[in-house]
């Protein structure tokens, strides 16, 4: 097997990128965290960043949703963020002060999911902008990521409350609990025949299977 690793310099100094996914334009997105902006980049390794408006908005992760626009979590300005393939820049504020959203993900619903690390609520923000919030039932749960299921609902990881919990596209929270003590689950994904993998940085991979 032959691999090669080829790198593309981000065309500002600094730019911090965090949060990548592909769009729908076989195009390449990323968030630039320290820089305040979104970035483009092609197969060809050509890079456009399109500005954000708010000053250190913290754009952190990022994904494509059915249409091809591309939304972002803003964690510092407590905002979701949304993008044209065009680089028009859409914010729409989260009703919770300060809930620091961090992960993303595109919900079965055709809305969009994000969790909320300081809010400690699952959030759902519509195309129109309207959002919606669900309170995590265990206090300071700290939610990091979140992906839709195979089963139709959401699952997230409790960084601070040792869990993985899953949310229904109704709001219904059912949380479980990791085995291990403090193992602080990070990332997640689910694989093809419904099961739950997650990352922790206790030095451990989690498995969730769902039994019927």
């Amino acid at each position: 097997m032959r691999i090669t690793i080829q790198e593309y310099v981000v065309n500002e100094k600094d730019s911090g990128p965090y949060g990548i996914t592909t769009g729908k334009d076989e195009a390449l997105w990323f968030t630039e965290q320290k820089g305040n902006r979104i970035g483009r980049i092609n197969a060809n390794g050509e890079i456009n960043s399109f500005p954000i408006p708010t000053a250190n908005a913290g754009a952190m992760s990022i994904i494509s949703d059915q249409t091809g626009d591309l939304w972002f979590t803003q964690n510092q300005n407590n905002t979701i963020g949304r993008i044209t393939t065009k680089g028009e820049v859409t914010e729409y504020p989260i009703p919770t002060p300060n809930s620091g959203p961090v992960g993303i993900a595109s919900g079965p619903d055709g809305a969009i999911w994000f969790v909320q690390i300081n809010g400690n609520k699952i959030g759902r923000i519509t195309f129109t902008g309207g959002v919606n919030e669900f309170v995590i039932p265990t206090p300071n749960a700290r939610p990091h990521a979140i992906i839709p299921g195979k089963n139709g609902d959401l699952w997230f990881t409790e960084w601070g409350g040792n869990q993985i919990g899953r949310i229904t596209v109704e709001g219904v929270i059912t949380e479980y609990t990791i085995p291990t003590n403090n193992v602080e689950p990070h990332g997640i994904t689910s694989c093809l025949n419904g099961d739950i993998w997650f990352a922790e940085e206790c030095n451990q991979i989690g498995r969730l299977t769902i039994i019927i």
